[in-house]
């Protein structure tokens, strides 16, 4: 039988290959391993994996791929002696293999041929799952049990393969990768964007791609082939899905040549559940064998999962199951709300109030909807399933909304978490409007609660304290938790008001009574609480350690996957920014934005806040500046607490400061918050202040600046906010330094340095910039200074020194004396000189040097990105520069003779 040569190699890899050596561990040739096998559905690596692996091993390996017409013995055979031969030949050994008989006689006379011991080698068959039929089988099942231990067959397939696995695995005779294996883990996806990717996206992007592909090959690939810039990743990634064109029509044609109508009609019916097992099944569906049927469909490699290994939980990988709900109108109507009826009733029983409204929403059941939100309500707002409510909500309307108590209470409270304080307000105008009815007064409690959760974060703390201590005074009558958030409330507005003991009091009774009735948010939400207090008053170990006991909370409690977690996460990254451990800052703001993943990224605000910090502190502009455009972007979508502002506005005075965009910072000081240093009582409206002192500093207006921050600094020193003061100080300090004024800037750099040995701040300080550095010099230059105040001044010019202003380059390059001198100069390039770049390709220039994709450029100059792209055309032309990295080699050499660098 004539053989295709082509069939008997490796297969060709890939023009990018990303080497896995963190799988190296299943590739070790071991006698006692007799079969590998490489298991996973198709687009996961599989055969490109072994193809580049078994080289880099140095493992001898002899290929056979396989297609649907080696499904026949006589074939298989004739295939399967001359791969057994080519390995011999690789390994030197002079070995005959006989042909004729029928396979199982050819197994039994190769086997014999073969020597007891030999080199290590493997025989690979690839696209194993062509393979069924019996006699290929058999033969392979002999095959196995009396292999030389020197030889090591591997399997790659989709399916798994009928070869007695289980006993192999019990002898310890079996290695498997499979698709967890398989999955790009970061580090693997960073390494694919890097080499196919001028600009790959930010690490944020490339998380949120693995965890909605959960690390699917075929998936991220397809999203780097189709972008250029890190927006366009971006915008790609939002419209990733199981229903997107590209996607369909390749399920399509994978489920076409893998199953018949029956089962393909069954993956239908089983894409209405999120997870699954037979039990369930078997409650939706009529029909016999639905274990042997859903066994035979995890074993046909259709991206059908076992959530855990050990039990009988399944679930489909995320884009067919997106798939899967897109081709369920091949379902009739009726035969979809009939599922999802039952999918409700069934998830219900099983005590998952969530599934079962979700399932319910779908079904199309206002009724059902109803019902299960008036008696699960509470629950599930306790467990914070605000958007799933949300959505619960919508399909009922207002007029079914405002004329239920109970569901004005949830609309309420749901509109409130997803920062939609106008509903909340609209919630309250039902209530108030409403409040004198029987049935509305049997929830006094709960509304009085809830409209002073309103007043708090409207920033009224007057109205929202006697509106709590009101909730207190009545019964909850609906939602259980109502004295413990009231009480919680009371706690905020007191913290709000300044008043820190009272409010640290109060926070320790909230967590005793959330531990009592058992609320694991609550309790969550009164540690992290408790931590910020904390911080307030300068005490960062101890917020800290408070932080610890919330981790370990969330441990016990499984609340790690819940939004409610993102708050621990992302007070944890403050922190850790204020000490200078920007790893793990940013590592605990990834953390917060994974979470919540799923609510959209409006909620996401702080922890990119976070991230943008931790950019600046390293000196990463291009990485920074996708973080800014993000804070913007969410700050225009959405109506926010002043808190979360003032945080947010901070960081974009940061950057315009590194950029010296004073005309943003003008634009700024106009639209911004008022500044009332008189009223800044907390952490939030002293950092509003703050913002405007230093917006009018960079305007070159010292003297409102220096008003602000001393009536700020008054009522830090009244409220006791201790790491406020310490900010402060570093702020006038600032000031003075620039008006000249050097003995005013250092007395109050040593009373921040002071304040320092208390609060340990380090962030704040090296947010500075160079001036840091001068001050502290000239400080320990002509002050005495206690040794702990001297080492932290040595460490700090330590850190300031490592820190790279990547906002001087930008500058530079903006600044007409400085291109003026560069021209000047002898020593430049001739091109420089004969080919002059107007303002505006100096400036771009610089910009690429700063490492901006064309995106930011254009968002930078706030022009459109086909002008960037005009101007950069022009400057490469004129310059004779082919690459990018030309560019950016030309601005710095240039950058480098006028710094004298």
């Amino acid at each position: 039988m004539p053989l295709i040569q082509e069939k008997l190699a490796a297969p060709p890899l890939p023009s990018t290959v990303v080497a896995r050596p963190r799988l190296n561990d299943h590739f070790i040739l071991d006698e006692r391993i007799r079969l590998l096998v490489v298991q996973a559905p198709p687009g996961y690596g599989k055969s490109t994996l072994l193809a580049e692996r078994l080289p880099a091993l140095e493992q001898p390996a002899a290929w056979l791929r396989l297609d649907g017409r080696d499904d026949a013995p006589d074939r298989f055979a004739g295939y399967f002696r001359a791969t057994l031969g080519g390995l011999c030949r690789e390994l030197g050994l002079e070995v005959e293999l006989v042909e004729g008989g029928s396979l199982i006689e050819g197994v039994e006379a190769w086997l014999t041929a073969l020597p007891d011991s030999a080199a290590p080698g493997r025989l690979v068959i690839d696209e194993f799952e062509h393979v069924r039929h019996p006699e290929i089988l058999e033969a392979l099942g002999h095959w196995l049990r009396h292999q030389p231990g020197w030889l090591t067959l591997t399997l790659v397939s989709r399916t798994r393969p009928a070869l007695g696995l289980p006993a192999l695995r019990l002898r310890g005779e079996l290695e498997e990768i499979g698709l967890d294996e398989l999955a790009f883990d970061l580090e693997e996806a960073q390494t694919l964007c890097a080499e196919q990717l001028s600009f790959p996206p930010t690490r944020v992007s490339l998380e949120q791609a693995l965890r909605r592909t959960e690390g699917w090959v075929m998936a991220l690939d397809w999203l780097i082939q189709r972008t250029t810039t890190r927006a366009g990743f971006d915008s790609l990634l939002e419209r990733l899905g199981g229903s997107h064109p590209d996607f369909v029509a390749w399920f399509d044609d994978l489920l076409e040549a893998c199953l018949d109508e029956p089962d393909r009609r069954l993956l239908l019916q089983l894409g209405v559940l999120e997870r699954f097992s037979p039990a369930l099944v078997a409650r939706l569906l009529e029909g016999e064998r639905v274990s042997q049927r859903l066994e035979a469909l995890e074993g046909a490699g259709l991206f059908l999962e076992r959530s855990d290994p050990h039990d009988q939980w399944f679930r489909f990988q995320p884009l067919f199951a997106g798939y899967l709900r897109h081709r369920r109108h091949a379902l009739s109507l009726e035969s979809q709300r009939l599922l999802h009826r039952r999918a409700s009733q069934a998830w219900l029983a099983l005590g998952d109030p969530a599934l079962a409204l979700a399932q319910a929403i779908e079904a199309d059941d206002p009724e059902g909807v109803i019902t299960l939100v008036e008696s699960q309500g509470p629950q599930l707002l306790a467990h914070g399933h605000f958007a799933l409510l949300a959505r619960a909500l919508a399909t009922l309307g207002e007029t079914c909304l405002c004329t239920s108590p109970q569901l004005t209470l949830l609309h309420g409270w749901v509109s409130h978490a997803q920062f939609q304080f106008d509903r909340t307000a609209e919630a309250i105008g039902w209530i108030e409007a409403q409040l004198e009815e029987p049935a509305w007064q049997e929830l006094s409690a709960e509304f009085a609660t809830l409209r002073a959760q309103l007043a708090i974060n409207q920033g009224d703390a007057e109205r929202a304290a006697p509106l709590a201590e009101q909730a207190l005074t009545q019964p909850a009558r609906y939602l259980a938790a109502t004295p413990v958030s009231a009480g919680a409330i009371l706690c905020e507005a007191r913290f709000v008001q300044g008043r820190l003991e009272e409010s640290l009091a109060r926070i320790h009774e909230v967590e005793r009574e959330a531990k009592r009735i058992g609320d694991d948010q609550l309790l969550l939400w009164a540690l992290c609480h408790h931590s910020e207090t904390l911080v307030a008053q300068g005490r960062l170990q101890a917020a800290f350690d408070t932080q610890e006991r919330a981790f370990a909370h969330i441990e016990h409690s499984g609340l790690d996957r819940l939004p409610v977690a993102e708050f621990l996460y992302r007070i944890r990254s403050q922190l850790l920014w204020e000490w200078h451990r920007l790893d793990e800052a940013e590592q605990a703001a990834l953390a917060g934005i994974a979470l919540l993943d799923r609510q959209g990224e409006r909620w996401t605000l702080q922890c990119h806040v976070s991230l943008a910090k931790v950019a600046q502190g390293r000196g990463d502009q291009a990485q920074c500046a996708d973080h800014i455009r993000r804070i913007r972007k969410i700050l225009a979508d959405g109506d926010y607490h002043i808190d979360w502002r003032a945080n947010a506005h901070a960081t974009l005075l940061a950057w315009w400061q590194a950029n010296d965009d004073r005309d943003a910072v003008d634009r700024w000081l106009q639209e911004a918050p008022p500044a009332e240093p008189d009223t800044a009582s907390n952490h939030f409206a002293q950092a509003n202040v703050r913002n405007h002192a230093r917006a009018l500093l960079l305007l070159g207006r010292p003297d409102e600046a220096r008003g602000l921050l001393e009536a700020l600094e008054a009522q830090a020193a009244r409220f006791g906010l201790v790491t406020d003061a310490n900010r402060n100080r570093l702020c006038l300090a600032v000031l003075e330094w620039q008006c000249g004024h050097e003995p005013a800037a250092l007395d109050h750099l040593a009373a921040a340095l002071e304040l320092a040995s208390r609060t340990a701040l380090i962030g704040s300080f090296l947010r500075l910039g160079r001036p840091l550095s001068d001050m502290l010099t000239r400080l320990l230059e002509t002050r005495e200074m206690d040794e702990l105040a001297r080492r932290r001044a040595e460490r700090l010019i330590e850190l300031a020194g490592r820190q790279r202003d990547f906002g001087r380059a930008v500058r530079l390059m903006l600044d007409e004396s400085v291109i003026a001198d560069i021209v000047a100069r002898p020593d430049v390039p001739e091109l420089i000189r004969t080919s002059p770049l107007t303002r505006r390709e100096w400036q771009i220039l610089g910009l690429i040097h700063a490492g901006l994709s064309n995106e930011q450029i254009a968002e930078q100059l706030s022009v459109a990105p086909t002008t960037i792209k005009t101007h950069i055309r022009s400057l490469y032309q004129k310059q004779g520069i082919r690459r990018r990295e030309e560019a950016i080699a030309l601005a710095g050499d240039l950058l480098a003779r006028i710094q004298g660098e």
